[in-house]
């Protein structure tokens, strides 16, 4: 009954998405939804990349295993989407690009613009990853599969998603999927509730280290966790691939604004129900907390139908970070390499950015089983990082200081910012690495940017 629940919940939101794809003719619609989405539509767009596995599955694992700590992701989700309706939209829009890499190589150079895309693909990549390790959790939580089945089983279903309307229908799915995960959250909180399992006992038993610390993991560590969400969203294609498809400003600042506002709950649910789990003496192995409380509590009937929600969730996420990426190889790497990019067939783009996302989801599907059974909000912060350490500056140099960053030192500044996390990841233990990588990248800026402000009082 559990499965034949969970199946038809699934059939309905494929039906679902195959009427939203319906008018998905063209490379526009697919990547930017034609620019004709409501602030509604942006804001699906966001949250439905943004409340995925890392804002259920990996909060709620946190949560089990840390305590209040796992409210990061959440947070650092929504100032992000807070500082990119008021600050960001207005620059981000007043060229009509698709892409990050796009917008930043019309500022700083085909150099920059090559640097940046790799770095948010390596970033958006590492967060597909996340996904596919919440998916293959939810999988083997309920059907007698390997883990190598189960990633099989994701994968096909993240494929299946993007090639049925890419972003148009992305963006639909998000708002439903989102109220979906709500309703599904919000009843598990009710039960635990009726289990008598207040904030109030909660606390009473459990001890107040580690599990009321909100930077139980380090100060560095979680406060490194926040930056990571908040800068590495603002510099995360999927994020302002959604701004590019607002028919106006005003409708793009809206739907950052309405994000904003929308995730936290998420967060706050997903940590009081990891806390219960703990305190309630459950144990079982913390990426199972979720699926585990689900399938223990509820009838088989009503479980299939919250499994599949969460489910929904983490592949939404996925689909909306596989496109992101796709749309960054396709229109940032392999079509500025390639002679016939200029006569291409709108068919052919479309064909190609197709081929991107079944090489994402392949590779982040290895990836995940090669990563075992880790913290998945641990691959969500570093794929944040990598993003923020390698564009955030030159990102805020070009929307607040337009022209004063030469190219040379911008392209520089973005090396800068992959050697710097990488560097903090191998040597700074307890030191989240995004903070070597954006002080590096802002020192190299800062330099460029005084070097070419030297220069033009010479001249």
């Amino acid at each position: 009954m559990f499965m034949l629940s969970a199946g038809a919940v699934l059939a309905l939101f494929i039906v679902f998405t195959v009427g939203a794809s319906r008018g998905v003719s063209s490379s526009s619609d697919y990547a930017v939804a034609g620019r004709r989405a409501t602030g509604r539509s942006v804001a699906g767009t966001i949250m439905g990349a943004l409340v995925g596995g890392g804002a259920t599955v990996g909060t709620v694992q946190m949560a089990y295993q840390w305590g209040v700590s796992g409210i990061w992701f959440t947070l650092g989700s929504s100032v992000a989407c807070l500082v990119l309706g008021l600050w960001f939209v207005g620059p981000l829009r007043s060229v009509e690009l698709v892409t990050l890499p796009q917008f930043l190589g019309k500022e700083f150079g085909r150099t920059t613009a090559f640097l940046v895309a790799l770095s948010t693909s390596l970033g958006s990549f590492l967060s597909v990853v996340a996904q596919f390790l919440s998916g293959v959790a939810l999988m083997r939580s309920v059907f007698p599969v390997s883990a190598n089945v189960g990633a099989l089983l994701v994968g096909v279903l993240i494929v299946t998603f993007v090639f049925l309307g890419g972003i148009k229908s992305f963006s639909r799915l998000g708002m439903w999927k989102i109220a979906f995960l709500y309703a599904v959250m919000i009843l598990c909180i009710v039960m635990v509730v009726a289990k008598g399992w207040t904030p109030w006992k909660i606390a009473s038993a459990l001890p107040a280290e580690p599990y009321f610390n909100p930077l139980a993991r380090g100060p560095a560590k979680d406060l490194g966790a926040l930056g990571s969400l908040v800068l590495g969203v603002l510099c995360g294609q999927i994020y302002i691939q959604a701004v590019y498809t607002a028919a106006n400003d005003r409708e793009a600042r809206k739907g950052c604004l309405w994000a904003s506002l929308l995730i936290p709950p998420m967060g706050f649910l997903g940590v009081w129900l990891g806390l219960f789990m703990r305190a309630s003496g459950v144990v079982v192995q913390a990426d199972q907390a979720l699926p585990h409380f689900i399938r223990s509590t509820f009838h088989p009937l009503v479980g299939g139908v919250l499994w599949s929600g969460i489910l929904i969730a983490v592949l939404g996420t996925a689909v909306g970070l596989s496109l992101g990426v796709a749309t960054n190889m396709t229109r940032d790497i392999v079509l500025p390499l390639r002679r016939d990019a200029a006569t291409m067939t709108d068919r052919k783009i479309l064909s190609i950015s197709r081929l991107a996302v079944v090489l994402v989801v392949l590779g982040a599907g290895l990836a995940a089983r090669a990563a075992g059974s880790s913290m998945i909000l641990q691959w969500a912060y570093l794929a944040m990082g990598i993003k923020a350490s390698g564009i955030f500056v030159i990102l805020l140099a070009a929307v607040t200081w337009p022209g004063r960053l030469p190219g040379l030192w911008s392209a520089l500044s973005v090396l800068g910012g992959l050697v710097g996390v990488l560097l903090g990841a191998l040597f700074l233990k307890g030191v989240d690495p995004l903070f070597p990588g954006v002080l590096l990248s802002a020192a190299v800026a800062a330099a460029g940017g005084a070097m070419g402000m030297r220069k033009n009082g010479l001249q």
